[in-house]
């Protein structure tokens, strides 16, 4: 089978079984579930002996993003998704407002069935911040990625220069074996939407301190002081 067709049929499929999933014209409420659904999670995941991200780790952290992801397939397989990302200002470790992105992966390989991915990503370094003021980046080729590691000496088990720790769970049947590529987008449609301002990108809100903290973002950023904060 040609590349042209495998894509094609890749993106067929896609456009089914992903377009309720991202949407194309999402209200602010419904946006404003999505931010509720990532502190859901990341309460979750802290809550876990076996999948708390170490407190030391989250404090020396640049910023995260916290996506939730659904994969699908039948010998062509396709994952999509959307998520936020926050990071933390390095001198007075406050967090920023939210932005929102999305991703697009397509696979060909054997595999079956269907699966959402919950996964947080926290940010460790430098090159993981310049990622983000791309458009669109890949977690593993523009900044280098690791498994989030827990519990005790968790910060021995960091390898050096490690620009972003991933911490996943999974739910649902997906077997098989296939070769995945993905990009992680700005969504900046999501973005004017959630602050009704014109022309406002993820680069506006994460680094040059165009919009205020809405009220309904509150409680996941006092979740994440929290946390970042309970070693001091």
């Amino acid at each position: 089978m040609s590349n042209v067709l495998k894509k094609a049929l890749v993106l067929f499929v896609a456009a089914f079984v992903l377009t309720p999933v991202v949407g194309f014209a999402q209200t602010r409420g419904e946006l404003t579930a999505r931010i509720e659904r990532a502190q859901e999670y990341f309460e979750d995941i802290m809550e876990a002996p076996d999948t708390a991200i170490p407190q030391s780790i989250i404090e020396k952290c640049h910023g995260v993003i916290i996506l939730r992801q659904y994969k699908a397939g039948f010998i062509f397989g396709v994952k999509g998704g959307v998520g936020i990302v926050l990071v933390k200002d390095r001198y007075t470790g406050q967090w920023t407002p939210p932005a929102f992105v999305k991703t697009g992966e397509g696979s060909f390989g054997l595999q079956i069935g269907g699966q959402s991915i919950d996964s947080i990503f926290l940010i460790m370094n430098k090159d993981g911040m310049e990622m983000l003021n791309k458009t669109k980046f890949k977690i593993g080729l523009d900044a280098s990625a690791a498994i989030g590691p827990v519990g005790r000496d968790a910060e021995a088990k960091v390898g050096p220069g490690t620009a972003i720790l991933v911490y996943s769970r999974a739910k649902g049947l997906y077997a098989g074996a296939s070769f995945e590529g993905g990009l992680l987008l700005n969504d900046n449609t999501a973005n004017r939407k959630f602050y009704d301002i014109k022309d406002i990108t993820v680069q506006n809100i994460l680094f040059e301190d165009k919009v205020k903290m809405p009220n309904d973002v509150k409680p996941l950023v006092s979740l994440l002081e929290e946390y970042s904060n309970k070693t001091k």
